[in-house]
């Protein structure tokens, strides 16, 4: 939960309290299913607050006297350092999500069986981690896309028609890809859409 705060700070030098406990909502619970994280939803607000305040006592933030937005410590900065290292343990999985849900949106609602999407997410993430150098096997497993599409079902941000096919809202997956571009920089952001879009 530190790190997927952190993160919302690798491309933003101020986020709000609101956006930092939208993102943790949109976020937690695909995170929490792949590290076994124990706060049950009901408590990810409360848990926001107390980390947001421990990484203050820390130095890896500053906020306003209300506490309604926070801050990173200036780039040249150790602690703004110590922030992007805590930072990197959430970033794949939030590039992963990114990638499927960007193959998604490309596809169309009704186009796409789950099989297919895990294939071309997995067929995806391997070319990217060749393009770009990641040296993290995880990042293209394929059954952590399956996770990722099993909890998407879970949710109800899309469900499986008839035939297989996967069914969605467009406008409730583009909701959670612009809480990714919050969090993802500007160029892994068009990495991974030129990937999608060859």
């Amino acid at each position: 939960m530190p790190s997927l705060l952190a993160c919302a700070f690798l491309s933003n030098a101020s986020v709000s309290r609101e956006v930092l406990h939208r993102l943790a909502r949109r976020v937690y619970p695909y995170a929490a299913d792949e590290y076994f994280l124990r706060w049950t939803e009901q408590e990810v607000p409360g848990v926001v607050d107390e980390l947001l305040e421990d990484l203050l006592n820390h130095g890896l933030l500053t906020a306003s006297e209300d506490r309604s937005i926070w801050h990173r410590p200036p780039a040249e900065s150790s602690e703004a350092v110590q922030l992007s290292i805590l930072a990197q343990a959430t970033v794949p999985i939030l590039e992963r999500y990114y990638l499927a849900l960007a193959l998604l949106l490309k596809a169309g609602s009704g186009r796409l069986t789950a099989e297919a999407l895990e294939r071309q997410c997995e067929l995806m993430a391997q070319r990217m981690a060749l393009l770009y150098e990641i040296n993290s096997p995880e990042f293209f497993d394929r059954a952590l896309f399956r996770n990722f599409v099993e909890q998407l079902r879970a949710r109800q941000v899309i469900e499986l028609t008839d035939e297989e096919r996967i069914d969605f809202d467009p406008a409730m997956i583009e909701a959670i890809v612009a809480d990714a571009q919050t969090v993802l920089n500007e160029q892994v952001r068009n990495s991974i859409l030129q990937v999608v879009h060859r």
